[in-house]
């Protein structure tokens, strides 16, 4: 979901790319309350765009949602679609997301919004809800430079592209990002690099990710991770969403979820450069 308030905080002139949005120390204060940085020891310094992204520095993205508030990241969810149905041609689907505001916690809750309830959305975490094909279909997004992937179980080789409103970031911004996920999968202190599997690595592909980990109090975390290869021409998009299996337990995407989106990228550029392979159309960035 940081990806989603990296594209929020551009847009919004918020983030700036080389600046360094703010100190982290290990936690963040909002009202009477320390917001941690979770991943490792925390204490990342001064902290720019794309090592927030391929660190995952919680501090960074608390700062960055205060600043371009809770309205504009429910905007930007509600515009990749994360607040309604995929229309994939299944029956009965149904729409639990949630894209939570102070207009939504007024009606649902009838109780007024905090700030910690933005650091908290900031990070996907707090009232976001949102399932495994949503945030498949807004990997692909991004990987497209559109808002919008509209998944089918149905292959038709006369389908026209789908063409969709534009992600609205320059080409500087839209590199620094993916730049970014790339670092998660490849640079030292990358979150899907901190279990030391040097097999996440495909030769010749550069692989676009971030981990993530959903936290419910006294219930089963799960572990994220969504990515798209090769990084500059995507073909394929992923999100992996792996619950754990103890109440409580720490169960990060980078260690639990990225080994098996490594598994499937392996397989399908093995099947795809094979002799025999049928080359399926990229995903087609602009």
């Amino acid at each position: 979901f940081k990806i989603l308030t990296t594209v929020a905080g551009l847009r919004h002139g918020i983030i700036e790319i080389d600046q360094p949005l703010v100190f982290c120390n290990g936690y963040l204060k909002v009202g009477n309350r320390l917001y941690p940085c979770d991943v490792g020891q925390g204490r990342h310094g001064n902290v720019t765009l794309r090592d927030a992204i391929s660190w995952s520095c919680d501090v960074y993205y608390y700062e960055a949602g205060l600043r371009t508030t809770a309205e504009h990241l429910a905007a930007e969810g509600r515009r990749f679609h994360l607040d309604r149905r995929t229309g994939i041609e299944l029956p009965g689907e149904q729409n639990r997301s949630i894209m939570p505001d102070p207009a939504w916690m007024m009606q649902e809750r009838g109780t007024r919004w905090m700030p910690g309830d933005t650091a908290n959305i900031a990070i996907g975490q707090g009232d976001v809800l949102v399932s495994p094909l949503q945030m498949a279909c807004f990997t692909a997004s991004v990987a497209r430079g559109e808002v919008f992937t509209q998944p089918t179980l149905l292959h038709d080789p006369n389908r026209p592209r789908q063409q969709h409103e534009s992600i609205g970031l320059t080409t500087e911004q839209r590199t620094a990002l993916i730049e970014g996920m790339e670092g998660t999968v490849s640079s030292p202190r990358g979150t899907a690099r901190t279990i030391n599997l040097p097999a996440l690595k495909i030769p010749g592909v550069a692989i676009a990710g971030k981990t993530g980990t959903a936290q419910v109090p006294g219930r089963k975390n799960v572990a994220w991770f969504i990515c798209f290869a090769p990084a500059e021409n995507p073909e394929i998009a992923l999100a992996i969403a792996v619950e754990g299996d103890t109440a409580g337990e720490d169960y990060y995407g980078g260690t639990y979820a990225a080994p098996i989106a490594h598994a499937i990228m392996a397989k399908y550029f093995e099947r795809k450069n094979s002799p025999t392979a049928k080359l399926l159309s990229p995903l087609k960035t602009p």
